[in-house]
This record gives C-alpha cells, structure tokens and sequence, in this order.
C-alpha cells in the first residue's frame, strides 16, 4: 500500500451473486395434495375472478391516454400531434391494437404482478411497442456494496429454449407491490389462500355432480376378498351407482355386503353459503363492488355511485401505476423537467346514463366552466357558428 493510496477512493465492485426470479413460475397448490399447481389458467376458471380480470381489464384497455403539458404559467396543454400517442391508444405495433395490448398488460399485472412492454426506437423516436408475455420473462437481479441493484430482464425464445436479455431501460415497467422496481407481486402469490379455497369449491361440486350426489363410502364384506374380486366389487358398483345419469337409483345390496357412507353431503357442509362467502373475498381482493359481480348484493343505491367507487378504490391505483410506468419510460429527461406527463381520461366513467352526462354538461355550460361548443363537444354534437359563455351580469361585471 502506498503512502497516497489512503486518498483514493475505493472502487466500487458490483456482486455477480445473482438472484433469479421467474416471473412465469408463480403458481398455486391445491389443497387436495396432489401436488398439482394450479396456473394462470386454472385461476381463470373460477367465475368471479374471471369476471373481475375482465371487468378490470376492459374498462382500463378502453380508456385513452394523453400526453399533456403544463407551461410555464400553469396552463394545461395537451398535445396531439405526438406518436406516443398513436401507439398506446391505437395501433402499438404490426398486429395489435392499444385496446388489446392494455388489456393484456393489466392481466400481467393482477395475476403476476408485472407487465413488461419492449420499446422499440430509432434514437430519440418511438416506433413500436411489444408485449412481453410475463410467463416466459425471468429477472436476474445483481447487487452493489451491498443496496445498489441492477437487473437483467431474460425472455425464453418458443424454439430451442434460447434467453434473450433486456436491460430494465429497454422495457416500460408496470408493477404491482414492488419492492425494487423490476419485479412485483400478483394475486397469485398475495391471495393463494381464497384462489385455492375457490379451486377446491369447485372441483368439490364437480365431484358431486359426477357421481350423481352419491357420497364417498366404504363397502363392508363379512367374507374375505381376493385383490380381482375387490378391483371387480369397486367398479361394478359404481359403474351402477356413480355418475350423474345414476342419480336416485335404488342401492340393492347381495346378502353380506354393506355399504357405509363417510362424507359430508353439501347441506352439512352449507356449500353454497361458502362458495357466496369466497366470491365476497374474491371481490375484496380486486377491490370491486360485490354487485358489479353479483345483482344480490347491491350496496349502492346508483350505478354512478357503483362507478366512482370501482373508480377510485379499484382503477384508480392501477391507472397512477400505469402512468407512473409511462412517465418513467416514454418521456425524455428533458420533457419530464417541461412538465410533460401522461394521464388517462376517466371522464366517461362516471356517466353511466345519457341523462347524467346531459345534466353534468348543463351544469358545467351555465357555471361558465364550459362554452356552448366545448359543452355540445362533450356530447358528441356539432359546434355552432357563434359560441359564447352562459355567464350572468354579476360574472361579467367582476
């Protein structure tokens, strides 16, 4: 060591213990013990969770989204000749649509807790965006002097099982519950428990209906059996009884055989109370009214009221994180410092019916926050030739 080395600064080494973390392997086990993960797939046959994929998906894939900017004396301008634009509410790339490509990007993002979008750009310019299918992505993430993270975003090729390797610039990041920014948690891995409370409900009634209600049993022989004899009893018997098309069949037993059922029927186990109770939890997971989802447990006295709480406690933080991800990926540094940011319109929301989205634009026209044209534009109706402001003396003379 050198007398002047003391005042050199220590170079920093960046750890190459990697952490992989595949993002496509999250998955479920069911409580049957079989040892059978339950996927994405699997969680979309349940009813209510289909639904509320759907219902979220779709209603955030049709809202627009807008850059705007806000100039140096706080005015709010939104711009529209930019292709940013054009590729997130239009047409993204060579085969989809923006509507396609957001409703896709949401269901990465309920399910595993990330959705991950490829930019593709000529210097400064965009010119096309790709999903990333999330169940072929994986994360390697790289660590420095012990809290200063990187990471490598790896996408498996469908032929010979080849790895091709992202940077975390390179994608616009979407993520839910994210403690590192790369990678984040899904209903899959927060609510495991009431999906594979849902997944046992179901393959339990599914179980009944085969067997035509006909309970799980043991039949008792005073003589002893070989193990063919056994084989033969089994299925003679419940190729006779079992299965739906058996249903109500009269059991005839030979002299020395008993039979001694050993489950529960579904009144003992108030089946149907608990498959209301799981679609109630499965609403609370999405944080979506119960009666967006079932008509019998309407809280609210109006849909509009229905909506603006869908809105704001279920859309709300999913759009900020979208916007977020936006923000950080597709404006340049110097656009951020202008006060350029992305926003969805959520105004059609919250006018269910023709009569309040008439009501609300009268209010806005005669308050004199809307003219007459701006007004007639809300409602999709032509301008007039002379537009003016609906104001009364009192305004005009301040």
């Amino acid at each position: 060591m050198g007398v002047f080395d003391i005042f050199t600064k220590e170079k920093e080494v960046e750890e190459r213990g990697s952490q992989p973390m595949s993002m496509g392997a999250v998955s479920l086990t069911s409580y049957y013990g079989d040892g059978k993960l339950a996927s994405e797939e699997e969680a979309m046959k349940i009813p209510a969770v289909a639904a509320a994929i759907e219902l979220i998906s779709s209603s955030i894939a049709q809202l627009p989204v807008y850059l705007y900017k806000v100039d140096e004396n706080n005015e709010i301008e939104r711009v529209t000749d930019d292709k940013r634009t054009f590729l997130l509410n239009d047409e993204p790339n060579e085969l989809m649509n923006g509507h396609n490509l957001k409703k896709s990007m949401i269901r990465d993002y309920l399910f595993h807790g990330a959705a991950y979008t490829k930019t593709e750009k000529f210097r400064n310019n965009f010119l096309a965006l790709y999903r990333i299918p999330i169940k072929n992505a994986s994360v390697t993430k790289y660590r420095q002097n012990g809290y200063k993270e990187t990471a490598v975003i790896n996408l498996q090729h469908d032929t010979g099982g080849e790895m091709h390797e992202f940077e975390p610039e390179e994608l616009i990041r979407v993520l839910r519950n994210s403690g590192d920014g790369v990678t984040g948690e899904g209903i899959l891995n927060t609510n495991s428990d009431i999906i594979k409370l849902a997944i046992d409900e179901m393959n339990y009634t599914k179980g009944i209906l085969k067997n035509g209600a006909l309970p799980l049993g043991i039949l008792n022989v005073q003589s002893k059996l070989t193990g063919k004899a056994v084989d033969k009893l089994r299925d003679s018997f419940q190729n006779i009884y079992g299965g739906a098309g058996n249903s109500g069949k009269t059991i005839v037993l030979e002299d020395g055989v008993e039979y001694q059922s050993v489950s529960l029927n579904p009144n003992d186990l108030e089946l149907t109370s608990s498959k209301k109770n799981t679609m109630s939890e499965i609403c609370r997971i999405f944080n979506i009214p119960e009666s967006m989802l079932n008509s019998d447990a309407n809280k609210y006295a109006s849909n509009e009221q229905n909506n603006i709480y869908f809105l704001q406690h279920c859309l709300s933080p999913i759009i900020t994180s979208i916007e977020a991800a936006y923000n950080k990926s597709m404006l340049l540094e110097s656009e951020k410092r202008q006060g350029y940011y992305f926003r969805f319109d959520v105004s059609e929301m919250l006018r269910t019916t023709e009569k309040e989205k008439v009501a609300s634009v009268v209010a806005a026209v005669n308050g004199g926050l809307y003219s007459i044209n701006e007004g007639r534009r809300v409602l999709d109706r032509p301008n007039i030739r002379d537009d003016y402001f609906m104001w009364n003396l009192g305004k005009v003379y301040y």
